[in-house]
């Protein structure tokens, strides 16, 4: 084995055409790998980085906790919020600008959910439906079963 070294290093004729080829089909083996795994990289990234899917988990929970023992509920008249008295209070939940918000008897304004481009607001018995389109062109869509207070 070590005669052929011997004699390749003497033979000074260079790359043959097939060597070559052999090479460029290695390296562009290597560079589809290198670019595949340059996007699933991107993608991952971008799904872990999206905070679209906390912030709707922890809304969905909110509303949920929330939306239990009530007097009443009604929808607004453009389909963009609910109206709900519980415990003597009025509550206002609506989308504001770019996100959805809580307000205690028509004053202040507590942030719900943020970066919110719309919301569709449906209640059928004690059915509620909730449909929310995000900025980064992201809907989702929630039903919740609706409570209220017996004495």
């Amino acid at each position: 084995m070590c005669t052929y070294y011997k004699m390749k290093i003497r033979d000074q004729s260079g790359y043959t055409l097939l060597e070559g080829i052999l090479h460029l089909a290695i390296f562009m083996l290597f560079a589809q790998v290198l670019a595949g795994t340059m996007w699933w990289l991107t993608k991952t990234e971008t799904a872990v980085t999206d905070t679209t899917e906390i912030e709707w988990a922890l809304f969905i929970q909110y509303v949920d906790s929330f939306i239990t023992d009530l007097e009443s509920i009604r929808v607004n008249d453009t389909n963009s919020g609910i109206i709900i008295k519980k415990n003597h209070i009025n509550y206002k939940v609506e989308h504001y600008k770019d996100l959805i918000r809580k307000q205690k008897n028509w004053e202040g304004h507590e942030q719900m959910l943020l970066n919110v481009n719309s919301l569709f607001v449906e209640l059928e018995g004690n059915v509620l439906r909730l449909k929310v389109n995000f900025v980064n062109d992201i809907e989702k869509e929630q039903v919740f079963y609706v409570t209220y207070h017996t004495e």
